[in-house]
């Protein structure tokens, strides 16, 4: 009996630390399936918060959001969400709070320091937003957010910094035409005209055969009073590429404020020389260049390149309306009407620009039946205008088609309101039909004319 009691007090001894051991065992596992039931029920949750944020339902998505936090305050991803609600609503304060939170629970996501300094700009606090900047462009190397951080020194005016900044973008990306021009601004915003023309020296020393970047570093000098400094790189562009159309603009417009004819006048030959000029650019060289230098040698040099232009480009409007208002103010009046004839045909919208002066030397040539074959472009121009139809009908009496000339007239009277429109009307009605043989229509109008006439 004794040894029984003593073999099931051992035994109870023994197996006590077994079942205690097990007993633990199913309470760590019952805690595991717990959190794990509960991260799987946050992970479904969010997913469905996400559902609702990108399809549009965002007051669903802030219930989602909300209610995780409420079950695990910890869930950084959630605070992410809430905070691009709110941006989105441009609460940049409220998102900036979320994004603090969410970077506190995981110090290691910059995507959360992306964002807050984003929204740190947004609301203008460049400072804060720097720091930020520069700790996301210490973990990535990229170009984004190195021209966010640049952006933000503009703000503050610490040009000396962008220029910094710049540098480190170059380093990632290499020469940019685009970032040197920036860095050329923020040079001059600074005042420094020898460090910004650098930015292309250090380009010429890379290519020293591109004409681009002499022209670039001499016009900053040229722009800035130091035509000395200018000269040698526009020699030097002009030696690789002669024709170069940006040069010879520079130098056209350089010479044209420094009111020197005699330089604005090669400048421009040259350029009208050069086919890699464009027409527009040409059209507004000679513009000013009339505008300006309003003389006898500049008439004379601008009809020279306008007709070299035209023996290269036949089909060219414009350059006949030019030429043509040239042989106006030279009072070569049967070529300015002739050119500007030859300019309407190519293109009639330019009766629109060209009409007056055009009339100026149809009036002088007392030629009025040279109006007739634009006639349709001239009333679709001015429908409504009462001296144009006066006009066409005083061509076509002219020219003998006394009915289409009757029509005209008549219609005028429906767009003319002062006494001398209609007395002039009713004269040139009188013409015609006298013109025509009808006397009894002429004896009427010749009546209303002398009623308008004296009332």
């Amino acid at each position: 009996m004794k040894k029984i009691l003593l073999y099931l007090l051992l035994s109870t001894v023994l197996f006590l630390p077994a079942l205690n051991g097990q007993s633990k065992k199913q309470r760590n596992v019952a805690a595991t399936d717990k959190a794990s039931v509960s991260a799987r029920k946050i992970a479904v949750a969010y997913t469905d918060g996400l559902k609702a944020y990108y399809t549009g339902n965002t007051n669903e998505a802030l219930k989602v959001f909300n209610g995780i936090l409420l079950d695990n305050p910890k869930h950084d991803a959630s605070h992410y969400m809430l905070a691009r609600i709110d941006a989105d609503k441009k609460d940049y304060r409220s998102a900036i709070s979320h994004l603090q939170a969410a970077s506190k629970i995981d110090k290691k996501n910059v995507w959360y320091k992306v964002d807050m300094a984003q929204y740190y700009q947004e609301i203008g606090e460049y400072a804060t937003a720097i720091k930020l900047w520069e700790q996301v462009c210490k973990e990535k190397k990229n170009e984004y957010y190195l021209m966010n951080l640049a952006g933000c020194y503009y703000e503050m005016h610490r040009y000396d910094k962008m220029i910094q900044v710049y540098d480190r973008v170059e380093e990632i990306l290499g020469y940019q035409g685009e970032l040197t021009q920036y860095k050329v601004q923020v040079y001059l915003a600074m005042d420094k005209v020898k460090e910004a023309a650098g930015e292309y020296d250090k380009l010429i020393k890379q290519y020293p055969n591109n004409a681009e970047y002499y022209i670039k570093a001499a016009t900053i000098y040229a722009t800035n009073d130091m035509l000395d400094k200018a000269m040698p790189y526009f020699s030097k562009a002009a030696e690789l590429d002669p024709s170069n159309a940006e040069l010879l603009a520079n130098l056209f417009s350089y010479w044209f404020y420094q009111k020197d004819q005699p330089q604005t006048t090669h400048f421009m030959t040259l350029a009208f020389q050069s086919p890699k000029v464009s027409w527009a650019d040409k059209r507004s060289m000679v513009s000013q260049y009339l505008a300006t230098f309003n003389n006898a040698q500049a008439t004379e040099q601008a009809q020279k390149v306008l007709e070299g232009e035209l023996k290269n480009s036949r089909d060219n409007a414009e350059a006949f309306a030019f030429l043509a208002g040239i042989y106006l103010a030279e009072k070569k009046m049967k070529m300015s009407a002739d050119t500007f004839e030859q300019a309407f045909k190519l293109d009639p919208s330019l009766l629109a620009d060209f009409f007056k002066p055009y009339l100026s030397a149809v009036e002088n040539l007392n030629e009025w039946t040279r109006l007739i074959p634009f006639a349709d472009d001239l009333l679709e121009l001015y429908p409504q205008n009462a001296n144009v139809y006066i006009l066409l009908g005083g061509a076509y009496i002219e020219a003998k088609d006394y009915d289409k000339a009757i029509t005209l007239l008549t219609k005028a009277m429906t767009f003319a309101y002062e006494k001398e429109e209609l007395y002039n009307i009713c004269k040139a009605l009188s013409d015609a039909y006298h013109q025509k043989g009808d006397l009894d229509k002429a004896s009427e109008y010749d009546q209303k004319a002398h009623r308008y006439k004296f009332q």
